[in-house]
């Protein structure tokens, strides 16, 4: 009973440590009542000269309205100039024990913002209708520990969801199907992710200062690159 409790406490732990957002990337990681992640990433896009687009700022607003219940916001600013902003919305249904995962349904794009670029030789007016559709998402995680004798990092949390066809981000169609992936905590303050979203492969590296509420973060995007920093923190509401 004194290991589950431990086993218990450690999840609490690793769920406050890991960044609940892997680019925008749909996952069943959700933030408790009251906590708010803030953070900014900038890309920069390896596809070719310009008039193609060179790069992209992105921010985002994760707000735990309750326990259960995350509205995040998601602001996109391709080359200064097409700026769009997506709402969120998810809904926990199952929260991790040891032996069942965390379940999160949600729904992205919830107003129908059209939020997709205006790529040479595509038909403007075809890519912006793709991009006003909702899409919804069913995800799933489970914290596994490398040594369960002894619980705690390193550890990995895995990351298991089905979706439908998302183009939101770059004007591109993602998280249609299975997409995944995993993270992994080697130290209380680093960590490592490797995913796909459907369409690129993702890969990053997060630094956590101890008791600053920051994540640095970084690392690839398909053939891109990108850096982002995060901030935590809980709000008495």
């Amino acid at each position: 009973m004194r290991y589950l409790f431990v086993v218990i406490m450690l999840m609490m732990a690793v769920s406050f440590a890991f960044a609940d957002d892997i680019v925008t990337m749909p996952t069943a990681n959700q933030l408790k009542a009251g906590q708010v992640d803030a953070a900014g990433y900038y890309l920069t896009l390896h596809v070719g000269a310009p008039p193609n687009p060179q790069f992209v700022q992105y921010q985002t607003l994760y707000v735990g309205v309750t326990d259960k219940l995350e509205i995040d916001a998601h602001r996109s600013a391709v080359d200064n100039n097409e700026t769009a902003t997506i709402l969120v919305a998810s809904f926990k249904l199952l929260s991790e024990g040891p032996q069942q995962p965390d379940l999160v349904v949600g729904c992205r794009n919830l107003a129908g913002t059209a939020t997709s670029l205006d790529n040479p030789g595509t038909p403007a007016i075809d890519e912006r209708a793709k991009s006003e559709k909702q899409s919804y998402f069913l995800s799933a995680a489970k914290t596994l520990f490398f040594n369960p004798k002894k619980p705690g990092p390193p550890l990995v949390r895995a990351h298991l969801s089905v979706g439908t066809e998302d183009w939101t981000l770059l004007g591109e169609k993602r998280h249609e199907g299975i997409f995944g992936g995993l993270q992994f905590l080697l130290h209380p303050e680093v960590g490592l992710v490797v995913e796909n979203d459907g369409r690129d492969t993702i890969t990053a590296l997060t630094l956590m200062p101890k008791n600053t509420g920051l994540t640095f973060k970084g690392g690839t995007y398909g053939k891109n690159s990108w850096v982002g920093v995060s901030y935590r923190t809980t709000l008495n509401f």
